[in-house]
């Protein structure tokens, strides 16, 4: 048996139903953000349970536009260094500086204890990366930390479409957030992203910077200096696709997981141990997370399940943090400095941790095939 590390795949119904989409823009003459993209926009607020929901051309975009729209220039904007270069480079791009904080090992999530720390009075907002699909257990303590300073508290959902904690869903949760819908995601439009708020302040400005910075009904009046972030309309179609079968991609995600952890607590595999996912929070699982607790090389063990077994594991969540990137050597005035010791949390769970494959068309078989053989291969080293 053979098992991707990931795979995308459409069902025949699906297929022509987007096709169908796909014909009526073309035979309506208008491709560009119309129709498609604002229907999208209704569902995905109504889903996240906003008032409003803005489409953009990625997440990176959506994250940059948020804090443009709360005028972060001149402040510090504080990012996990467990995430993806992009939620830095946004803030960066926005004409702030960062301040990066440490993780929690347990949860791989933002450590409140290090924000409380590195937090000043001039940090305008707190990006809070809900990673691999689970919102911080944290968030209360969090969103408290944020409220004392006067600092936004903004979501980075790439990860965690349908996520909840205690009910309510990602999203829904800060100031505002941000949403991708690249190709890898738990819905994914190919390109794409998605800004969520409340707040109609926000929200027309970050429309606004969003298309040059114009809006109402005259389209040669620029409030702003803004940007081309629109999304297309073939995009739209295929999320709205994607929102028909939400709640059957969420639960076949879940159900992978699920029966992992089922599997894995039986087998006891010796070093490895599950990310563990508290009662008050539904995972949208972007990633199934497996720790090390012994010396195990990550690259070794990905090679031999491999050549094996013919298990493909996918690429980790992250496996190198932001603070130790170069282009930080290269323009140390973009960042806060920082102890390197600040940062050790972070740079243990880079180093060991890993994932399993989960996609949608992954098989029971194929769940306990990929268990087994890492059952083997483990033991064999």
């Amino acid at each position: 048996m053979r098992v991707a590390g990931f795979d995308l795949r459409y069902s025949d119904e699906e297929v022509r139903s987007i096709m169908a989409g796909f014909e009526k823009i073309l035979r309506s003459g208008f491709i560009s953000m119309g129709r498609n993209v604002e229907e999208f926009e209704r569902q995905w607020a109504a889903y996240c349970g906003v008032k409003y929901a803005l489409g953009t051309s990625n997440g990176t975009c959506s994250i940059e536009l948020i804090l443009r729209a709360i005028g972060v220039e001149g402040a510090t904007v504080i990012v996990p260094s467990h995430t993806f270069i992009a939620s830095a480079a946004a803030a960066i791009h926005a004409g702030a500086k960062v301040i990066f904080v440490d993780c929690q090992r347990e949860t791989f999530q933002m450590s409140p204890q290090d924000l409380r720390r590195k937090i000043r009075p001039d940090t305008k907002a707190v990006l809070l990366v809900h990673m691999s699909g689970i919102i911080s257990p944290d968030i209360e303590e969090i969103r408290d930390i944020c409220r004392e300073h006067g600092a936004s508290l903004i979501e980075d959902a790439a990860h965690a479409h349908g996520a909840t904690i205690d009910g309510r869903k990602a999203g829904s949760l800060g100031r505002a957030a941000s949403f991708s819908f690249f190709s890898t995601k738990v819905l994914t439009t190919g390109e794409g992203g998605m800004v969520t708020t409340d707040d109609e302040k926000l929200y027309e400005t970050a429309r606004a910077l969003r298309d040059h910075g114009r809006f109402g009904p005259e389209p040669n009046l620029h409030h702003e200096i803004g940007n081309n972030w629109r999304p297309g309309e073939f995009n739209a179609v295929l999320g709205l696709e994607q929102m028909r079968h939400v709640e059957k991609i969420l639960q076949q995600r879940r159900h992978i997981a699920s029966s992992y952890d089922e599997q894995l607590r039986a087998r006891k595999i010796p070093g490895i141990k599950l990310l563990e996912v508290p009662p008050n929070i539904q995972s949208a699982y972007y990633k199934y997370i497996l720790y090390f607790e012994s010396p195990i090389a990550r690259e070794k063990l990905k090679q031999k399940l491999k050549q094996d077994y013919g298990v493909s594991l996918p690429g980790e969540l992250y496996n190198r943090s932001c603070h130790t990137q170069p282009l930080f050597n290269k323009h140390p005035e973009l960042i806060v400095p920082q102890p390197e010791e600040s940062f050790a949390e972070t740079d243990y769970v880079v180093s060991n941790h890993f994932c399993l494959p989960l996609y949608f068309d992954l098989t029971d078989d194929q769940i306990e095939y990929v268990v087994d053989s890492l059952d083997k291969a483990v033991r064999s080293f």
